[in-house]
């Protein structure tokens, strides 16, 4: 990509780029990956950035990783955007830039409430929006905002070797061949820990993700808590799931939520049993639904009914579902927008 038709994308510093890797890393990838140049500001405030500057994907040298303190001018090239979730606003008053786009995530309910008032300010400050998930879009759209609907997405490659038994990782329990239920993510307040221990009473179950952020109290005799893992890790304990749980409370934040690791867990193949969400009602042929009255038969069915031709079948609809995919689509949005607008003056 040449300079007069290349964009830049930058993501403001608001995550540690190491902690759960999620929407915002998972899009930047994409981006990258799709052609454009990107920068991820990075807090490291929770895990120490050695070096103030790295590359984190070889294949990759257009998207780049820096400390907060390093300024993210020098690496721009052509078109400026910014990528912003909810708490980033006061990054597109401090910079001029070509296009600020609000990535707008979650439902300002719950846990998230804080937000409220928050979110009509970034629908002001941003040109264009983008929603991942249909009550999200709604949100928006009901104000007259301009809003695309873009879900989360799969990160097929990394997720597929799961589909065969990666090397044991040391804490995970010993099952003694007995079949293994497990989730990872936010051990956080809108997981439903009595779904958790409704499907412990037939299963051994890991639950993997305790951080100092996130740290659910959860006991129980067939339930082993493990801390948080490294994305790189993630596929080897996926590996060893013999069915995958989202064991979320249906509250109204998660009326928002597109869990990313719904994709995840089917790139592997792995059937998924989950709590009746909103989100993944379009993907009734993929995921077992239940509640705490039943969840421990339909996790039995789940697994009884795994065989190649279902892993196959997920696994073809998590490629559909690629980020690269999103990533194609929000670029020609910004695009679109970035035509309408006048470039800045430098």
């Amino acid at each position: 990509m040449d300079t007069d038709t290349a964009i830049t994308i930058v993501y403001p510093p608001a995550i540690d780029y190491r902690f759960m890797h999620q929407r915002p890393q998972q899009m930047m990838k994409a981006f990258a990956q799709a052609g454009a140049n990107v920068v991820f500001i990075n807090p490291a405030d929770l895990y120490e950035q050695r070096e103030p500057v790295f590359y984190p994907f070889e294949e990759l040298p257009n998207f780049v990783v820096i400390h907060r303190s390093v300024d993210f001018k020098p690496f721009v090239k052509g078109r400026l955007v910014f990528w912003c979730a909810v708490n980033q606003g006061w990054f597109i008053d401090c910079y001029d830039h070509d296009l600020a786009v609000f990535d707008s995530c979650d439902l300002a309910k719950g846990e998230f409430s804080a937000w409220k008032d928050v979110v009509p300010v970034m629908e002001r400050k941003t040109q264009l929006t983008f929603a991942s998930a249909e009550a999200i879009y709604r949100e928006h759209a009901e104000r007259g905002i301009p809003t695309v609907l873009l879900p989360n997405g799969a990160d097929f490659a990394h997720f597929k070797p799961a589909e065969r038994r990666l090397a044991r990782p040391a804490d995970l329990p010993d099952t003694e061949g007995r079949p293994l239920v497990g989730y990872y993510g936010a051990v956080s307040a809108w997981l439903d820990v009595d779904l958790i221990y409704a499907v412990a009473e037939r299963f051994d179950v890991v639950v993997i993700g305790a951080s100092p952020l996130y740290n659910r109290d959860i006991r129980h005799r067939n339930v082993t808590v493990l801390p948080i893992k490294d994305y790189r890790e993630l596929p080897a304990y996926l590996s060893w799931f013999d069915a995958a749980l989202i064991p979320f409370l249906l509250t109204e934040m998660i009326e928002g939520c597109d869990p990313v690791k719904f994709y995840e867990y089917i790139s592997a193949g792995k059937p998924v049993v989950a709590s009746d969400m909103t989100e993944l009602r379009k993907f009734r042929s993929l995921v077992y639904t239940a509640n705490t009255a039943n969840i421990a038969d339909v996790t039995a069915r789940a697994i009884a009914e795994d065989h190649p031709i279902r892993v196959r079948w997920r696994q073809k609809h998590a490629q559909r579902n690629s980020w690269v995919s999103r990533a194609r689509v929000a670029l020609a949005h910004i695009q679109m927008k970035l035509d309408e607008a006048k470039p800045r003056i430098l």
